[in-house]
């Protein structure tokens, strides 16, 4: 026994003994380019890039197999330093590697995806990690920045267990989306993490196809993802009205902080989602938004909504049933809305912000709904119950709160089922402190440390939350 542990002693040592650091300047990219697509690159090794900007790499591959604690690494000797610009096409596919404390500053995408974790269709990524990158002012300047005037995607993330962590993405203006996760029909369990990133600044684009995050698309929405959501800031993010739209089954979506921007995160496909413990700050500001939920399964747990000039919930009507094995997709098609059923919204605190209840077209009402302990509290109660006698039938009212100034508000609603499933309080007192809790959680935790565009956001969070 000892003798074959130590024969598995030097095999690791000898696994870990060759690795290696390659330094390379700006003058040096073919052969950078080269050495990253080798993939000769053994566990442990490191490609660094000196300070300067590394413009027009064209298509450049980082592909190799590190293993767990040894990735392969491509990364700036100083973060921040090295700067990517112009036209690009990376393609990360392979096992361990990361890339870290790069800026991509001005660089726009040759084709589709700027940053595309795959090869090919089949060849992905797989326990591969972008930390505390930047991706800011990477637009075509070849595209417009109106609906029909071109798009493109920062990040297709593919494969199984990617984590992109740490990163700051702002100022996108042109179509297209900053981080879109692919589903395949033979590759959508993915298991993926985006944590701890700050989504800055997008302005309004006018039309559709503009959100920060969206998990699947709409053909490939009743399969699996398994992807994580969690502690991010979106920071004026408005791009269009869905900030994170979520296509596929089983993600969670939890603790993110979203800050004046105009739009909501939105169950537009999919079932069984989990939507939990994120925090909406408004300011009442034109288009901004909580939660909207479609589909089934979902569970709607502690968030915190206020000040939100849309809807701080909006349950739809449906149009088609949950699509089946059977369903013909011709005559009922995966873009359209399908009924919200079995869905539990609990807990949750609604303040200065309206509750939407049975919106839409679609003759498919909300069934089974429970919506019990949450707080609906603020200046004047926004209640909008479209098609009540139909809707609320759908809806289990239970132990929920409701704190306004005059107490009696209550009591002009007509539907008793409302009525009965709410108590008249006080407002309860701490109510700002919870929120300041959560939003420091968010604001000091995320990003990149060494980003100056930032840290200049944080610091107006900090100042006018």
């Amino acid at each position: 026994m000892m003798k074959k542990l130590c024969v598995l002693l030097l095999l690791s040592i000898s696994l870990f003994a060759t690795a290696r650091e390659y330094t390379f300047l700006p003058e040096d990219i073919p052969a950078m380019k080269q050495l990253l697509g080798s993939g000769n690159l053994q566990a442990g090794d490191a490609i660094v890039l000196k300070d300067g900007t590394y413009n027009n790499l064209g298509e450049i591959h980082f592909t190799g197999k590190g293993v767990f604690g040894k990735p392969i690494t491509w990364r700036a000797e100083n973060p921040g330093r090295a700067i990517i610009s112009g036209k690009l096409r990376l393609k990360i596919y392979g096992e361990h590697l990361q890339l870290k404390d790069l800026l991509f500053y001005k660089a726009w995408a040759i084709g589709h995806d700027m940053i595309d974790f795959q090869k090919e269709k089949g060849v992905y990524a797989s326990y591969c990690r972008m930390t505390g990158c930047v991706i800011d002012e990477c637009n075509d300047p070849g595209k417009g920045m109106r609906p029909n005037e071109g798009d493109e995607y920062w990040v297709g993330l593919r494969g199984m267990n990617n984590r992109i962590d740490h990163c700051y993405f702002a100022n996108k203006r042109v179509g297209g989306l900053i981080l879109q996760v692919w589903l395949s029909a033979d590759n959508h369990l993915n298991n993926h993490l985006i944590d701890h990133n700050f989504f800055g600044e997008r302005q309004p684009y006018g039309g559709n196809g503009a959100e920060i995050i969206r998990i699947g698309h709409s053909w490939s929405s009743q399969l699996e993802s398994r992807t994580i959501v969690e502690n991010n800031v979106f920071f004026r993010c408005s791009g269009e009205n869905e900030i994170i739209s979520v296509k596929s089954c089983h993600n969670v979506l939890r603790r993110n902080l979203f800050y004046e921007s105009a739009g909501g995160l939105v169950c537009r496909h999919g079932h069984y989602n989990v939507i939990e413990s994120n925090t909406f700050i408004g300011h009442n500001l034109r288009g901004t938004a909580g939660i909207r939920i479609i589909n089934q399964g979902h569970t709607v747990y502690d968030n915190y909504i206020k000040d939100v000039e849309s809807f701080g919930l909006l349950v739809r009507v449906g149009v088609y049933e949950r699509p089946t094995a059977e369903t013909n997709v011709k005559e009922e098609p995966l873009t359209s809305y399908h009924r919200v059923e079995n869905v539990d919204i609990a807990y949750n605190t609604f303040l200065n912000s309206s509750l939407e209840l049975g919106s839409g077209r679609g003759e498919k009402m909300p069934r089974n709904v429970r919506f019990a302990h949450n707080l609906f509290t603020g200046q004047s109660p926004e209640l909008k119950i479209v098609r009540a006698d139909e809707v609320l039938p759908g809806f289990v009212f239970l132990d929920n709160q409701w704190a306004f100034p005059d107490a009696n508000s209550l009591s002009a609603v007509s539907y008793e089922q409302v009525r009965s499933g709410f108590e008249a309080v006080d407002t309860p007192v701490g109510l700002g402190q919870k929120e300041k809790e959560r939003i420091d959680a968010c604001i000091y935790a995320v990003g990149p440390a060494w980003y100056e565009a930032m840290k200049e956001n944080v610091s107006y969070i900090d100042t006018y939350r």
